[in-house]
């Protein structure tokens, strides 16, 4: 099946806002999770969260492209191969910057509600990025 030029950026923009939404909408609420957070003024903290979807939706783009190359087709079948590699990448994605940036980086800390996995908060791990 041939795509069509306006198909393919249709899709891509479709992909980039439900991304930006979805993901500026968690950043937001798990956010509360995080050490001084909650006490923003939200001056702060929307651009803040703006900022973090916004790099969400760019890896997302990055893990979709790496899956693209790995199905070798822009438009990959939404097949369990292809669903479990994307899985992995983001994952994977997610673990390394949330391990990075609270262990070696000290870019921010979990308040006590924040359920951990193996010292990873559950949410910024499980998050639509992580996902998939």
């Amino acid at each position: 099946m041939k795509i069509r030029a306006g198909q393919r950026a249709a899709f891509l923009t479709t992909l980039a806002v439900a991304s930006f939404l979805l993901n500026f909408c968690w950043e937001s609420l798990h956010g509360l999770l995080y050490e001084g957070h909650p006490e923003m003024a939200a001056s702060a903290y929307v651009p803040m969260m703006l900022l973090a979807a916004l790099m969400d939706t760019f890896a997302i783009a990055v893990i979709y492209s790496l899956t693209a190359l790995f199905a070798r087709t822009w438009f990959w079948d939404q097949v369990s191969r292809n669903r479990l590699f994307f899985l992995c990448i983001g994952l994977l994605a997610a673990s390394l910057l949330e391990y990075v940036s609270i262990n070696s980086l000290h870019l921010w800390h979990y308040r006590s509600s924040m359920p951990l996995l193996f010292g990873i908060g559950l949410f910024p791990l499980f998050g639509p990025k992580g996902s998939g």
